[in-house]
């Protein structure tokens, strides 16, 4: 069998509202009997007016102001009803916001116990010792990121290159500062000449007393 609707609850607020709308139903259809009434004493106020009956048609016209006084007495007595009916609904509404208004201030507060900050701490605090612990059995078991170091230098080489290619005066900078940085040539002193051609070689070799090495003579002492 399936599940059966649950019957809403009837409560004593309900009754209550019940009644005043069976009290304004029948106003509402008491109106319209009067107002029924009033038009046919008007259709006979003026048939005794035809028949020059004048006593009659104000007999007539009288019962009808009589029923239009009613009908506007009645129409007070449902207006005050449709007012009464209405904040009757209305402090039912506050009731439920008001209870609904409790009953999630309670979770909130059952939910600010659970999540205070001293469990938060401690919940970061086992995370964080888990992790440690993690980190110790891969360590034991040799267990690294998995990765040679082979494709580590590939990774790094890599990393250059995007490095290089996102940010190219970054790399102009870094060339210019690993040139290495030359000594000026001096200026005190003056540099011995260097001999551009043979004969001139040779005359210094005889200046220091020594002998062209092509003669191959021995060197005098």
């Amino acid at each position: 069998m399936g599940n059966q609707p649950s019957t809403p609850k009837i409560t004593d607020q309900d009754r209550a509202i019940f009644q005043l709308k069976q009290q304004r139903d029948k106003i509402k259809q008491h109106q319209r009997k009067l107002t029924i009434i009033c038009n046919k004493q008007t259709e006979l106020a003026k048939r005794a007016i035809t028949n020059n009956q004048p006593q009659r048609a104000k007999f007539y016209l009288r019962c009808k102001k009589n029923q239009e006084t009613t009908i506007n007495k009645t129409f007070e007595q449902l207006d005050n009803l449709e007012k009464l009916i209405g904040t009757i609904e209305f402090k039912l509404i506050e009731k439920d916001v008001m209870y609904g208004l409790q009953q999630g201030n309670q979770v909130l507060k059952q939910l600010n116990n659970e999540m205070n900050v001293d469990k938060i701490d401690k919940i970061m605090d086992d995370l964080e010792e888990e992790k440690l612990k993690e980190e110790e059995i891969s360590q034991t078991l040799g267990l690294g990121s998995g990765l040679s170091r082979v494709d580590e230098d590939a990774i790094e080489q890599e990393f250059v290159k995007l490095d290089r290619e996102i940010h190219p005066s970054q790399e102009s900078k870094v060339n210019k500062e690993d040139k290495v940085a030359l000594p000026d040539a001096p200026t005190d002193r003056i540099m011995p000449n260097v001999p551009d051609t043979v004969k001139q070689e040779e005359e210094q070799r005889d200046k220091d007393g020594t002998k062209s090495p092509r003669t191959n003579e021995p060197i005098a002492l």
